[in-house]
Formats: C-alpha cells, structure tokens, sequence
C-alpha cells in the first residue's frame, strides 16, 4: 500500500523537483489529501448527519458545526497518523505509542492553535475569514511537519545511540 502511495504522489513530482525536496513535497502531498478529506467530511457531517442547529451528545447541547468539526477530527486524525507514520516518517525509531501520544498532542495544539490564529486574524485584524484561514492553515503546517519531523517521528542521532547504551 506504501509503494502504490508513493507512487501515485511521486508521479506529480517532477515539476516540483526545482523548487522542493521529494520527501516535503510527499508530506504536502498527504498534508493535502488530509486537508481536503477534513473539509469534504465537514460538509458531509454539517448538511446530512446533524440537520438541527443543536445537537446533543451524551450529556452536552453541541452547535451542529461543532459536531461536525468533532466527526471531522475523529476521521482525520487516525488518516493523518498513519499516513504520516507508514508513508512519510517511515525513518523513525520511536515506539508507536509514543508517537501516538505526541502525534494527538500536536492535534490538540493545532486545535488550540486554530483557534487563536483565527480569531486574531479575523476579530482582531479584520481580515476576511477566508484569507484568515488559508494564512492559519499554511502556517500551521509549517509548525505541524516540524513538529513531527523533530520530536513526533524523530531519529536518534548515531552519537545519541550510544550515549543511550552507556547509560
């Protein structure tokens, strides 16, 4: 399945290859594809599955566009995970779980992140709400591949490898 991924993405790459590296281009790719299955699951859950302006959900009165956002995250955050674990970070060394549990921190400083950025933008800048949130997505990605690539899928450096066994 990870071949025939890669080679559907590399496929579009090679008018890219100038301007980016392969294995950035692959996680725009995927970064991308998540994107737009978060809007079209959006769009699916907010017109067709919570048709009244107040939903409830065990013990809580949700807005229908904030159960929509929540069916959202719960299929777009295990697509993203493993997309971003078994297509793109392939490289790393770090347990699964731990980067689970780093991976759904990242989702949750995102959230957050969201949040600010686009209120900011838009209540406190006036900026249209469109632009407002292309800039918060574009600039939350830079910070989420970062962030993964860093801390979430890392590699121990060979000098960090035995420095571990000493220890």
């Amino acid at each position: 399945m990870r071949k025939a991924i890669l080679a559907f993405i590399d496929f579009f790459y090679p008018p890219f290859k100038k301007f980016i590296s392969l294995h950035n281009f692959r996680y725009l790719a995927t970064g991308g594809s998540t994107f737009v299955l978060g809007l079209f699951v959006f769009w699916l859950a907010y017109n067709y599955l919570f048709l009244t302006e107040e939903v409830k959900f065990m013990a809580m009165t949700l807005k229908r566009n904030t159960m929509a956002l929540v069916v959202e995250f719960a299929i777009v955050i295990p697509y993203s995970f493993l997309l971003n674990k078994y297509v793109i970070f392939t490289h790393s060394e770090v347990k699964s779980r731990t980067q689970l549990f780093r991976f759904l921190n990242l989702q949750f400083i995102n959230m957050l992140l969201n949040y600010v950025l686009l209120k900011f933008f838009v209540e406190m800048l006036g900026i249209y709400p469109t632009i407002s949130r292309v800039v918060v997505s574009v600039a939350i990605a830079g910070f989420s591949y970062l962030y993964q690539h860093y801390f979430t899928f890392s590699v121990k450096k060979i000098g960090e490898k035995k420095a571990d066994k000493k220890h």
